[in-house]
């Protein structure tokens, strides 16, 4: 059993967006870095070093000072000799630096979020596109994946055929501890200019989440049943597509439509627990933050039944097809009429999102790097890979050698033999000499 600490490197590039003046990108993914860095910190089984590229570092220290203050927080770059120490590297989004890559002394670790690029390649630009084909190229064999749901795993295992099924571990994420049911408060819906009851929905507002069809069947639902106190509260950051739509197809609601933009982290459970509903039945999701907030907070919710939204919500919602304005006015009709019905389903939400947890998440990601953690590997060869340098650690002792097409290292082995460690991958065929003539 390995009792000794996890000296993990974090990749701290998502943790940037904090300090980001576009304050969308504080939300989402941020929040998952941040929840697990947190838990890192505050782990004492694990010595966390937060990496960053050397041009970002004193950015990095801003960001951290201000994320997570009176914390102890050590960074390192690439030229780091704490490297050779170094066990574990984790990513919660990016794929690993080549030249950690070159460090087979080092387990690697990558939260995988979504395949949603390979199904909606024509929504995203070509950065987007980019990013995830370097994603998708560096998956191999022998890293380590944590997929944030079974559908997730599913995806990557169709789309990345050289990854390992075995390295995959299914760890839902969870959720911020400020989300329980709260009751109403009047300044916050005064805040975002909500007057009457209403339904809610908070998303990035791109083609695939569905919006236009929400909408346009909440309107149909108001205008079939004569309803006339409720309004459409639309959270998230516009986009140019949606409002392109918003304007050709549903621009005649306009006035019962409360689009309230960005959403302060503080602010969230009160629009959560204040609204009747809460409504997201997006084509495709990786894992459903948002509906796993409101049950939460003791909000019903509508969800699709595709992708990996049946795994978050269960039996906690009303899951219908996402292409059906019939299925969502029924959907409607059942919360708004039946109120018997909508206790009900508050209690199966507040009692599901009981199952995930930020802990429970950063406990199962802890269970699979201190099992695949070695403790026979301490007298083995390390090294590291710059522009210009190879840095080697031998039985304790540092070696600076120039960067050479081809280096060898000799290393003894555990049968007294000496094992020629390519560095360089370069098929070759070399004798092995005995101890007593080298």
């Amino acid at each position: 059993m390995y009792n000794e600490k996890i000296k993990l490197a974090f990749d701290s590039t998502t943790l940037l967006w904090n300090i980001d003046k576009n304050l969308v990108n504080r939300s989402g993914l941020f929040f998952v870095a941040y929840n697990i860095a947190k838990l890192f910190l505050q782990n004492p089984e694990i010595e966390i070093y937060f990496y960053i590229q050397k041009r970002k570092y004193k950015l990095l220290k801003k960001c951290l000072e201000m994320t997570f203050p009176n914390n102890k927080i050590e960074i390192i770059s690439e030229n780091s000799k704490i490297w050779f120490d170094i066990d574990s590297f984790y990513s919660p989004l990016y794929s690993v630096p080549i030249f950690i890559e070159d460090m087979k002394h080092i387990k690697k670790y990558i939260t995988l979020h979504d395949a949603i690029y390979n199904i909606f390649p024509e929504i995203y630009d070509d950065k987007h596109i980019i990013w995830y084909k370097v994603l998708l190229k560096s998956i191999n064999k022998e890293d380590y994946y944590f997929s944030v749901s079974e559908n997730t795993k599913k995806d990557f295992i169709k789309y990345a055929p050289k990854i390992n099924p075995n390295n995959i571990f299914v760890v839902p994420l969870g959720i911020k501890d400020n989300l329980k049911p709260l009751t109403i408060n009047k300044e916050i819906l005064k805040k975002y200019n909500i007057n009457k009851r209403y339904i809610f929905s908070l998303c990035a507002l791109n083609p695939r989440k569905n919006l236009i069809r929400i909408i346009r069947s909440f309107f149909k639902f108001l205008e079939k049943n004569n309803i006339d106190d409720m309004v459409f509260v639309l959270g998230g950051p516009d986009s140019e597509d949606f409002l392109e739509k918003f304007n050709s197809e549903i621009s005649e609601y306009k006035d019962k439509i409360i689009k309230i933009g960005y959403v302060a982290d503080e602010d969230l459970p009160y629009l959560y627990s204040c609204a009747e509903w809460f409504v997201y039945t997006s084509q495709y999701e990786g894992f459903g933050l948002p509906p796993l907030e409101a049950m939460a907070c003791g909000c019903p919710v509508i969800v699709s039944n595709n992708s990996s939204l049946p795994e978050v919500v269960g039996d906690a919602g009303i899951l219908i097809d996402y292409d059906s304005d019939e299925q969502h006015i029924e959907a409607y009709e059942k919360y708004y009429f039946n109120e018997e019905y909508r206790k009900e389903m508050v209690k199966k939400c507040l009692e599901r999102s009981k199952l995930f947890s930020w802990d429970k998440c950063v406990n199962e990601m802890l269970k699979v790097m201190k099992n695949n953690l070695d403790t026979n590997i301490k007298n083995e060869v390390r090294f590291i890979k710059t522009e210009d340098l190879i840095y080697y650690k031998i039985f304790g002792l540092f070696i600076v050698l120039p960067r050479l097409k081809t280096i060898f290292s000799i290393t003894k082995s555990e049968d007294d033999r000496f094992t020629i460690l390519r560095i360089f991958g370069i098929k070759i065929s070399i004798k092995v000499k005995n101890k007593e003539r080298l």
